[in-house]
This record gives C-alpha cells, sequence and structure tokens, in this order.
C-alpha cells in the first residue's frame, strides 16, 4: 500500500471511529435519534473547510430532535447527490456481539461496529470524497445528504428535505444502500412495503384448564399459517428483474404475550413484513387480509385485529436511459473493467421517494451482500476507496 493509499486508510479510519462511537436509533427502535451523531458530523465537515453546511431538525411525535445536514459544493448546472443516512438499527442480542458495537475495531480492511455498513460506509466515502474535492476537475456539482429515519420510514430524513426545495429536478442521485461485492449491481426499483401488526384476542386462562380458555398463541399460529398461504398464492407472480423476484410476506416480530410458562395467553401480538411487486396494489393485499380475518373468526372464537405500520407502494422505475444510471455505468466500466447491471431489490431506500416526485435516482455501492442488521456488523476499507474513485469519476467525466 502507498503513502496516498495509507493517508486515505487512516483518515477513514478516524471519522468511522469519531461516528461509530455515537448511537443513532430512533426512538422508535429505543434510541435518542440521531442529533448527537449529526453534532459529529457536523464538525469532521468544518474541520474539512467546510462550514456553509446547512442543518433541518425537526421534532418526531415524541418530542425528539432528528437531525439530516445537507452540503452542495460548486457552481455548475446540475448536481451529483449521494444520500446518506446517518441512523442505524439497534445492535439487538448483545451476547452475539464479539466486538463492542459502538466502539470502532480494525482488523485488516474490516471495520466493525454497528452502522459501520448500514449506512456508514456511505457516510465514510462522502468524507473522503469532499477531502478530495480540491483535486477534482468538478463538471457536476457535488451533493451531500447526511439524513435520519431511514430505518423506520424516512419521515424526519428524507421525506421530510424533500419538503424544503433541495434538490433540482435535473439533478444525478444516488443512494449508497444497497449493492453487491462486485460493485456492478445498480439498483433501478424497489418493492412495494407493507409491514402490518396483528392482535389476536382469546382468553387467559390457567394451562391446566385449556377448556376455559381461548388460546391466543395457538390461534396466531392457524391465522399466520393461513394467511401466509393465501397471500404467497394470490400474489404469484416473477419478474426478474428483482433479486428476489417474487413477492414476499413475512410474520417476524413477535410481542411477548404472558410472563409465566403455566398460562395460556388471551392476547398475541405479531407483525408481517410484505415486500411486493409493484405490479400489485398494496391496497388490494390489505383487503385480501381483511377477507382473511372476517374468513378466521367464522371459525374461531378469537378476535382479530389489525393495523398498517408502514405502507410505501412503489413507484415507477427509474429509466435505464436516464443521465445518472448511463454516467454510473460509464464510471463502473471504466474503473472494473467490467460490465454493470440493472436490477430491482426487496428493501426499501431513500431512492423510492425520489422516484416518486419523478426524480429519477439509483442504489448502489460496493458492499458485502447480507451484513447489514447482523452482530458484527463491518465494511471493508477497500470498498470506500473502489467507490470513492467511481463518483469522483463521474464528477470529472
Amino acid at each position: 500500500m502507498d503513502l496516498y493509499q495509507m493517508e486515505d486508510r487512516d483518515f477513514i479510519i478516524e471519522v468511522a471511529r469519531r461516528i461509530i462511537r455515537i448511537p443513532s436509533i430512533s426512538p422508535a427502535s429505543g434510541g435518542e435519534g440521531e442529533s448527537k451523531r449529526a453534532d459529529e458530523i457536523g464538525r469532521i465537515l468544518s474541520e474539512l473547510g467546510y462550514t456553509d453546511f446547512k442543518r433541518y431538525d425537526t421534532k418526531d411525535d415524541t418530542g425528539t430532535v432528528r437531525s439530516n445536514i445537507v452540503l452542495k459544493i460548486g457552481n455548475n448546472s446540475k448536481t451529483l447527490w449521494l444520500i446518506a443516512h446517518i441512523d442505524t438499527v439497534p445492535v439487538g442480542d448483545p451476547s452475539l456481539w464479539t466486538k463492542p458495537p459502538f466502539e470502532l475495531t480494525v482488523e485488516g480492511d474490516k471495520m466493525y461496529g454497528r452502522g459501520t455498513e448500514d449506512d456508514g460506509q456511505a457516510v465514510f466515502t462522502a468524507l473522503l470524497i469532499l477531502r478530495d474535492l480540491k483535486k477534482i476537475r468538478m463538471n457536476y456539482n457535488f451533493g451531500i445528504a447526511f439524513v435520519a429515519d431511514e430505518e423506520v420510514g424516512s419521515k424526519y430524513g428524507i421525506q421530510y428535505l424533500l419538503t424544503k426545495d433541495v434538490f433540482g429536478k435535473d439533478d444525478l442521485i444516488i443512494v449508497p444502500d444497497a449493492g453487491s461485492e462486485d460493485g456492478l449491481n445498480i439498483e433501478i426499483s424497489e418493492k412495494s412495503i407493507l409491514w402490518l401488526k396483528f392482535r389476536v384476542i382469546g382468553k387467559q386462562y390457567h394451562a391446566s384448564m385449556p377448556p376455559n380458555a381461548i388460546n391466543s398463541f395457538r390461534e396466531s399460529a392457524k391465522f399466520i399459517l393461513k394467511l401466509d398461504k393465501t397471500l404467497h398464492a394470490k400474489y404469484s407472480a416473477i419478474d426478474k428483474l428483482y433479486n428476489v423476484p417474487y413477492s414476499t410476506f413475512e410474520p417476524t416480530k413477535h410481542e411477548k404475550n404472558v410472563d409465566n410458562i403455566n398460562t395460556i395467553p388471551g392476547t398475541d401480538v405479531f407483525y408481517y413484513d410484505c415486500r411486493v411487486l409493484p405490479q400489485y396494489s398494496l391496497d388490494d393485499v390489505i383487503s385480501t387480509v381483511e377477507a382473511e380475518i372476517s374468513d378466521f373468526q367464522k371459525e374461531s372464537n378469537a378476535k382479530i385485529e389489525y393495523s398498517v405500520m408502514q405502507k410505501e407502494q412503489s413507484p415507477p422505475k427509474t429509466p435505464e436511459d436516464s443521465e445518472v444510471v448511463k454516467k454510473l455505468v460509464s464510471s463502473i466500466r471504466k474503473l472494473r473493467k467490467k460490465e454493470p447491471n440493472v436490477l430491482g431489490i426487496g428493501g426499501g431506500t431513500c431512492a423510492a421517494f425520489f422516484r416518486q416526485l419523478g426524480l429519477p435516482a439509483v442504489v448502489w455501492y460496493t458492499t458485502i451482500e447480507e451484513n447489514a442488521h447482523k452482530p458484527d456488523e463491518f465494511c471493508l476499507i477497500s470498498h470506500i476507496l473502489m467507490d470513492r474513485d467511481v463518483i469522483e469519476d463521474m464528477l470529472s467525466s
């Protein structure tokens, strides 16, 4: 590794160390929000000589300040934006971690810590480019939006910023929040997202007397299997644009029902995460769920209530001939000597909100797939350096 690369590596590790040590978990997931992490990013920007950034703070329904930072450099007609979210998911089970989640651990090319990959890698890449920017003859402005709340719906992050006249209709927008290890996958479309909460109400009683009870846990299990079969059968189309080429309907979170083993639960609460191909209406999916509830309750003594936790109908995909796709393809092909490909994904990102407004956006970076949200989350320094080169080539091409 030459001196230039060593300086890059040292810079990346230093900013990562400063940022990862500050938890930035949504209040909806038991955290304090992103404000303190935004403070630190602001200090780093000032140290790099960028004191004219704008901070967009808003309060959520808990009264917590949710922070976004925007910086745009240059006087060109169009801006190349990186959209990097600064919130993270919770740690999960701490016993599954072998590294401290909020203390950066560096082992060779790997940097460990909660949020290093999702979406710290994008933050570190953006800051590295800013450090280099004076050496680049830019044909686009360079813009960065460090945004809040991506992990829980983006209401206080990119959705809030999109009401503030920050982005232009001809801008090029890259969301570094999903990708592949070879860096050749460019995401141009996302599935619709539907999160549902179900509450099954039975009758609590002593476990030795089940005739006197209505076991809400058992009724939940029956309903989950019934709903699962119906949804997969009805919404069964295949679209090979997507990395998982069909709609998915997954029971996920389950809340505690009783504290002791010898009580039959009277209330059971569980959640469904649905990622639906764009050709299907989420309103139709909800109607199907309602019909399944009605049908189930004809045979069960339990009652079922549901509520919608998140609902995002997928907008039209980013056209493959849009400027941001063509420029990104060109730079990847030039630097990686391989042909990129476009695809759709099931995960929701900030790009969907741009597409809803008719602003072409792509999701791209080089990453270890399926690493986000796991214990011992990590990213690779080499990926940051590779992606820096691609973005800088786009800026100057």
